[in-house]
């Protein structure tokens, strides 16, 4: 069986005991806030139930086992770049060892409820996590034109760079959008992979300029996040089927459509 992976989006990490509808940030939507003994019980389930736990680098690599139960690997990304990932997600991912990459709007760098440079630079010399690019200011990059957009990339890029001294550079689009434009634009100036809200199962196939994501949301139960990691199930087939649909929606309002050679 050829690999493959499911590859987790989360954003925020919201303290335990926190109001309802807290948020870290006005960047952040309360849906995508998982509580920390939530997100702490999900990384306990992926090292008690032997899921295999990549980074998106040994992705990339193809650096990935042979997975003896035959199913998905797991890859874990966070967007945003909240302090919340630094405080309280950075932690629990050690303690499991479990690998991350953290996408950081750059433009909200040091801003209320956002990570500092300093603490952007320390994540980034712990050899589990990884910084990549959410753009400068998260305006959505289809809707800019190509000057603007390659602005967005370039800045984002250099100063994650001068933050960390990272050389290799991947980016999370914001909102999950993406077009033939942007992946061309993203590709020509040195980013090795795009990730998107496209949901899915990442295949070696799939190349690297449309990589699906699986969004970890607040309302997600234990017996959800299981169902989650499991393409099988009937949950997941019908997450799948709804946001596709939502998304093509979207794109044929707007015109968007995903680079010809990673189609599906």
């Amino acid at each position: 069986m050829a690999p493959s992976a499911l590859v987790l989006m989360y954003h925020q990490i919201t303290p335990d005991g926190s109001p309802e509808g807290w948020i870290p940030s006005p960047l952040a939507d309360p849906r995508y806030g998982v509580g920390l003994s939530a997100f702490t019980r999900q990384m306990s389930v992926l090292r008690e139930h032997g899921f295999s736990v990549l980074s998106l680098d040994e992705w990339i690599a193809r650096k990935v086992p042979a997975e003896k139960h035959h199913r998905p690997a797991v890859i874990v990304t966070f967007d945003d770049g909240y302090e919340s990932d630094w405080r309280l997600a950075a932690p629990v991912l050690s303690t499991f060892a479990i690998p991350a990459t953290f996408f950081v709007s750059t433009g909200f760098i040091g801003s209320a409820g956002m990570m500092t440079e300093d603490q952007l630079s320390r994540l980034s010399r712990d050899p589990l996590f990884s910084v990549g690019s959410h753009g400068e200011t998260h305006r959505f990059l289809t809707t800019l034109p190509p000057d603007a957009c390659r602005l967005e990339l370039v800045r984002s890029m250099g100063r994650i760079r001068a933050i960390t001294g990272q050389d290799n550079m991947d980016l999370s689009a914001p909102g999950g959008r993406i077009s033939r434009q942007v992946a061309a634009l993203a590709e020509e100036n040195g980013f090795r992979a795009i990730l998107t809200s496209k949901p899915g199962v990442l295949t070696p196939e799939d190349g690297l300029l449309a990589i699906p994501r699986l969004p970890v949301l607040k309302e997600h139960s234990p017996d959800d996040f299981i169902r989650l990691l499991d393409p099988s199930s009937w949950a997941f087939q019908k997450d799948r089927w709804i946001r596709t649909a939502k998304q093509g929606i979207r794109g044929m309002a707007l015109g968007i459509g995903l680079p010809e050679r990673v189609r599906p």
